[in-house]
């Protein structure tokens, strides 16, 4: 993948604070000095999943605390590494919030067929290890329904042996949904096992 740093810029200082209060002040630093490095090595050694594709970000954002959680040498455990996730998310939840799934609970299904064009116009072809996105409109009526049957974070993370933090990066999905007042049921996901990542999202005001 292409470098940007502007998402270590932006992240780092909110993990380095969240280590810092959570599991000491050496730590944060050490995690912060060593992880920018690997955040630079874990970016341009992932598969390239092309220009303007919108679900580009998750990734990048995904290997900032993969970065960070490795620059303390895995002496944070996965599930630290998950407390660490979820601060950060809810130092975000103002950004998060600009979307309101109560208002829209179609907004997320309207994306990803937005990105499906995007995939149908040569580019998943042309990028395989990008998310292949798949719906089934039989199957829920209310809210965004649709699925992947790939992966490029966890595949990546696989190959390279960092599949165990794969786990509390999936959970920042409810965490980010619930922020957008929204609810998501999920039955599979790819990391644990499962041939796919089904997302059913609906408003938090539903009584689903």
């Amino acid at each position: 993948m292409r470098y940007k740093g502007i998402y270590w810029a932006v992240l780092s200082p909110m993990i380095q604070k969240s280590i810092s209060q959570n599991f000491g002040r050496q730590l944060s630093l050490k995690a912060i000095k060593s992880g920018k490095e690997k955040y630079r090595e874990l970016v341009v050694n992932a598969p390239e999943l092309g220009r303007g594709n919108k679900m580009a970000s998750n990734a990048y954002f995904a290997y900032v605390f993969v970065a960070a959680w490795l620059g303390t040498d895995k002496q944070l455990t996965p599930d630290n590494m998950g407390l660490v996730m979820r601060d950060v998310l809810e130092r975000m939840k103002f950004f998060f919030g600009l979307v309101d799934i109560n208002k829209n609970e179609k907004y997320w299904y309207n994306s990803m067929k937005k990105y499906k064009k995007w995939c149908d116009s040569g580019n998943l072809e042309k990028y395989p290890s990008s998310w292949n996105v798949n719906f089934d409109d039989n199957l829920h009526s209310e809210g965004s329904y649709y699925y992947f049957t790939s992966c490029p974070i966890c595949s990546y993370l696989s190959s390279i042996g960092l599949g165990e933090i794969m786990k509390p990066l999936c959970e920042t999905d409810k965490y980010m949904f619930a922020y957008q007042h929204g609810k998501l049921f999920r039955k599979n996901t790819i990391a644990s096992g499962g041939k796919i990542c089904d997302y059913w999202i609906v408003g938090d005001k539903n009584e689903k």
